[in-house]
């Protein structure tokens, strides 16, 4: 009995032992963890480089005329603030001799105080004359840089510069290209010589201006001299002194006003020679 008893048990401790091997499961090798794959970093576009572009010498001519122009209008321009800042200087002078006469009684105080708004207004006009020539500083720079950039790229042909011959050249134009690419070449040197002729005459322009304000500043100084040489006592040469410079200051003004007439004759003959070839 004892021993069926102890056969018994072992025989259900085998069928454990082959029911937990059957059940156990192998054991997976551990699989390796997966490096991180970093993105590629990103290549910076870079801008294509610009080309300057070629241009006709037509083209080319304009736009030096133009250079010129801006710039001949801004030494107008120039001139023009110093012409105002003249005109301010004769404006005071002109206030303190009618100061002088109103505080004598000799004007009324109506005329005083139109003489003081004059200064003002003198004075307004500088700042006038100041912020257009900062306006002419800004189109200079802006004709230099499209000067500049087009100098880079070049003269190019201009298209159809060259008429196609005739059927009978003999009969029509023996040379009608060499003829018409004289034309345009003598049209873009009297354009460049125009452009020239009107800057400097817009120069002796602003140059007669100033003389203007210059012959008035010096009128105004002999006026001064002569009303106080009627109050007293003054030297010889205090009053002759004044009027030369009234006559130099005018004769300066003649000087120019026909520099400008015949600047001006000039610019009128390039005009119709470019109207003749253009028929």
């Amino acid at each position: 009995m004892r021993r069926m008893m102890i056969a018994a048990t072992a025989c259900v401790l085998v069928a454990g032992l082959v029911v937990n091997a059957e059940d156990a499961k192998p054991v997976q090798p551990a699989q390796p963890v997966p490096k991180a794959v970093l993105p590629k970093p990103v290549q910076p576009v870079l801008p294509l480089p610009i080309r300057p572009v070629a241009v006709t010498a037509l083209k080319m001519a304009q736009l030096e005329e133009e250079f010129e122009t801006v710039e001949a209008q801004r030494d107008v321009k120039k001139a023009h603030v110093k012409a105002a800042e003249i005109g301010v200087r004769a404006a005071e002078l002109n206030a303190e001799r009618v100061n002088q006469l109103a505080a004598k009684g000799s004007i009324s105080k109506e005329e005083a105080e139109k003489a003081k708004v004059d200064v003002e207004l003198a004075k307004a006009q500088v700042e006038i004359k100041i912020a257009e020539l900062k306006e002419s500083d800004v189109k200079v720079k802006h004709a230099k840089k499209r000067l500049d950039d087009a100098k880079l790229g070049g003269v190019r042909p201009a298209p159809g510069l060259i008429r196609p011959l005739p059927i009978d050249p003999k009969a029509v134009d023996p040379l009608p290209q060499v003829r018409f690419a004289a034309d345009e070449k003598e049209v873009a040197e009297l354009k460049a010589k125009l452009a020239k002729v009107q800057a400097s005459a817009d120069k002796i322009a602003a140059e007669a201006k100033k003389a203007e304000a210059e012959v008035k500043v010096a009128e105004a100084e002999l006026a001064k001299r002569k009303d106080i040489a009627k109050r007293g006592r003054v030297t010889a040469d205090f009053i002759p002194t004044a009027e030369a410079k009234v006559k130099e200051a005018k004769e300066v003004l003649a000087k120019v006003t026909k520099e400008h007439k015949a600047l001006e004759e000039e610019a009128a003959a390039i005009q119709k020679r470019l109207k003749d070839i253009e028929k």
